[in-house]
């Protein structure tokens, strides 16, 4: 009986470490993702368009492991701007790749806003 208890215990204890890991493993996705949409709207209002007003149309972290954020901003004419952003570890930028010439010329595949 007494191991049976501690056979209960052990399975609770694990249950509460796993939810605590996707507690925090969510909370940082969240951080990251803001943080990629914020350097991906300063970018391209350096790049293209200062006047405009930006929004975050999409953010996405490719399948399978991939490291960075492809994100799709899209200003207040309806024109996209698509970069994938690769962060640190303490969110810093450590790579970022303009794509939107190629996607206009329909030469690199991105997620479209719909």
């Amino acid at each position: 009986m007494r191991k049976k208890h501690l056979g209960y215990l052990f399975l609770i204890i694990i249950i509460i470490g796993a939810v605590i890991i996707a507690v925090i493993h969510g909370n940082s996705e969240r951080q990251n993702k803001q943080s990629a949409g914020s350097l991906g709207m300063d970018y391209v209002r350096k790049e293209y368009t200062e006047s405009a007003s930006l929004r975050v149309a999409t953010i996405c972290k490719p399948l399978f492991g991939g490291s960075g954020y492809q994100v799709v901003l899209e200003d207040s004419s309806g024109q996209s701007y698509y970069v994938i952003i690769v962060l640190g570890t303490t969110r810093n930028l450590v790579t970022m790749d303009d794509l939107t010439k190629e996607v206009r010329e329909g030469t690199s595949v991105f997620p479209r806003h719909q």
